[in-house]
């Protein structure tokens, strides 16, 4: 009997050396994003480090491609103790959360501070803003010659699939100063993103289209 259970034993230890240690907490993990903040078609790269696992995958949340289709997990490589793998480009500006798994199904772990901006240059040097409403009223004042009319903010389109707790959809109305003629109002969506869940907002960006 002590023979068999000593086999037992030693078989189950071989698997577990074979299939590899289990995954540690994902709330341990440490990650670092190069660049941080990317360009609209760049693909940083990210490390993950301080994890144990037999795999490991990443995806941004909210993040579509050129199709409007979300994009999908992605697999990351184990190279000298880390997690690395290059992320996919999403196809608008905004800022998306970074989330991992070991594995298809099993738990999803985030991070408010797991963060992938993608901005135009000069995004992050823009006045900011605790109401989301004032990133309107600043873009009007900073072109010469235009007035308010009207705004209300307007639901993000059904291919967006953008956090709408970091981003805000505005379509405004507005007119040449000292011109009352309706005949001659503008219109523009104005998009503010926000530098965090409990961060203050700035334009993202203005565009003829939502």
């Amino acid at each position: 009997m002590l023979v068999l259970l000593l086999a037992l034993v030693s078989v189950s230890s071989a698997a577990a050396a074979v299939s590899g240690p289990a995954a540690t907490n994902l709330s341990a993990a440490q990650i670092t994003v190069r660049p941080s903040t990317a360009r609209l078609g760049q693909r940083p790269r990210i490390v993950v480090s301080n994890i144990v696992a037999r795999s490991l995958q990443v995806q941004l949340v909210g993040a579509t491609g050129q199709s409007g289709k979300l994009i999908g997990w992605r697999s990351l490589r184990f190279v000298d103790r880390t997690w690395v793998a290059t992320l996919p480009a999403p196809a608008l500006h905004g800022i998306y959360p970074i989330e991992l798994r070991t594995a298809a199904g099993a738990t999803t772990f985030g991070s408010p501070r797991w963060l992938l901006r993608v901005f135009e240059p000069g995004t992050a040097s823009r006045p900011s803003f605790s109401d989301p409403a004032d990133v309107v009223d600043w873009w009007v004042r900073t072109v010469p010659g235009r007035t308010i009319v009207a705004f209300k903010a307007w639901p993000l389109p059904d291919f967006d699939r953008r956090d709408v707790r970091l981003h805000r959809l505005f379509v405004v109305a507005y007119s040449p100063t000292g011109d009352v003629d309706p005949l001659d109002r503008l219109g523009i969506f104005i998009t503010a993103v926000r530098e965090g869940y409990q961060g203050r907002w700035r334009l993202l960006e203005a565009t003829v289209e939502p």
